[in-house]
């Protein structure tokens, strides 16, 4: 499983490349952003959406087996697309401090190692530090199974962002970064849930996520 500094690790490195990175339901990163509000509220209004249109749903947004997340912003086939800009949390100066911390960390391990030779300390890497390397996002939900008679539905959210120059340059400034390559790295997120909404309000069922992706492919 990777972490937040690996990513930025690959985006600040000189030799960086573009690459993708698919975090499933189990990786920690995953179970941070699905406890961020600004993805719980996101997934409110998608549940609260595929429950008042569930004819919709069930002809335009079921899950294709063969769908895969790639180097691109290209939507999931057949989603609902919700876009959450620049959610609370993601200001600059957050975003700079977090930046900070985690730079001035890498900086005393590599006079630590490569200058005095000393034991090296944790690389540190804050809460506000994953959520501000992600940003604005999209979440793009498909529905694996659906019965609008019963009004139930296993949901499948893939949520994307992608770390670019654009996005995440201004802090490029800093010295430990001076000769970064910053080429774009592709992110994914995937969970998936289950949901009743047959009494009225919508509810997510206990025990009802897993991992796998559409169709238990990722």
């Amino acid at each position: 499983m990777a972490d937040i500094g690996d990513v930025l690790d690959e985006f600040f490195s000189p030799f960086s490349s573009e690459k993708l990175w698919v975090f499933p339901e189990t990786d920690d990163y995953t179970d941070l952003v699905r406890g961020w509000q600004a993805v719980i509220d996101a997934s409110v209004r998608i549940k609260v959406r595929l429950a008042a249109n569930c004819a919709h749903w069930k002809a335009n947004n079921v899950s294709n087996p063969a769908w895969t997340p790639t180097k691109s912003d290209a939507p999931k086939l057949n989603a609902d697309r919700e876009f959450v800009p620049s959610p609370p949390g993601t200001d600059p100066d957050t975003c700079k401090k977090a930046f900070i911390i985690y730079a001035a960390s890498i900086a005393a391990k590599t006079v630590a190692g490569g200058v005095v030779g000393g034991i090296l300390g944790p690389t540190i890497e804050t809460r506000d530090l994953y959520l501000c390397s992600i940003g604005s996002f999209n979440i793009y939900t498909t529905v694996d199974v659906i019965d609008c008679g019963a009004k139930t539905a296993k949901m499948n959210f893939w949520m994307y962002n992608s770390m670019s120059k654009r996005s995440f340059g201004k802090f490029a400034s800093n010295p430990v970064f001076k000769a970064c390559g910053m080429a774009t790295q592709f992110m994914w997120w995937n969970w998936v849930e289950s949901v009743d909404w047959s009494s009225g309000s919508v509810r997510t069922l206990p025990g009802g996520t897993s991992g796998g992706g559409s169709g238990g492919g990722w």
